[in-house]
């Protein structure tokens, strides 16, 4: 809503991918049968053992992962190619641990306590502890952070996140100074625009957004 730009989300992607190997029979073949249930992939089964098991989430990895980052590199292929709008958002929990910071033009880093992570982890029936469980896995928040070009803090209401939002895209140059905010793009006289960044989200929205 705040600018023209196209999101690449890692966890919708892997969802895609596991409705394909359930239905395809490669996700009973390399988890187990109890995991695909007529043709469809048990999430919640493998939220419950994946990471209390790292051998079965090692085997998840390496079923789903390549599905993931095969269509990751094709989306940015395409924006680098000019195709689409003028900014790409790589919304992947893992972005620093497989190297695709690298092929980002900025980092952000969306900040939130964990008070509210608390609130937010209890809404979809999962305890902070359990969110903390999983971001074992990744990178500590802490290099997160470190590592980010942008931090937004997601303890604001929603005019004071959006005006964050909005500062960044307009120092990255995809959005300008004087752009009507309701707009959701540049003001008439400035066109489109010509450069194109990417911008990873390795957030803490993302972290959760895999759960």
């Amino acid at each position: 809503e705040l600018g023209p730009g196209a999101v690449v989300n890692a966890d919708v992607i892997a969802h895609e991918g596991l409705r394909q190997f359930a239905a395809d029979g490669r996700l009973a073949t390399a988890l187990g049968d109890e995991f695909a249930r007529d043709g469809q992939p048990d999430v919640k089964a493998l939220g419950a053992r994946a990471f209390q098991e790292p051998a079965l989430l090692r085997q998840l990895e390496r079923l789903v992962h390549p599905y993931v980052h095969s269509a990751i590199k094709l989306a940015i292929e395409a924006f680098r190619s000019g195709e689409g709008p003028p900014l790409l958002v790589l919304d992947v929990p893992l972005l620093i641990e497989v190297g695709l910071d690298r092929q980002c033009d900025a980092l952000w880093y969306v900040d939130t306590p964990d008070e509210l992570r608390a609130g937010r982890a209890a809404q979809r029936g999962l305890t902070l502890e359990q969110i903390h469980l999983r971001e074992a896995f990744q990178s500590p928040r802490e290099r997160k952070r470190a590592r980010a070009d942008v931090v937004i803090r997601n303890d604001v209401d929603a005019a004071g996140l959006d005006q964050q939002i909005l500062d960044a895209l307009i120092a990255l140059g995809v959005r300008s100074a004087d752009a009507d905010p309701a707009a959701g793009g540049p003001a008439p006289d400035e066109g489109g625009g010509d450069e194109r960044t990417g911008t990873p989200a390795s957030q803490e929205h993302a972290s959760e957004a895999a759960q």
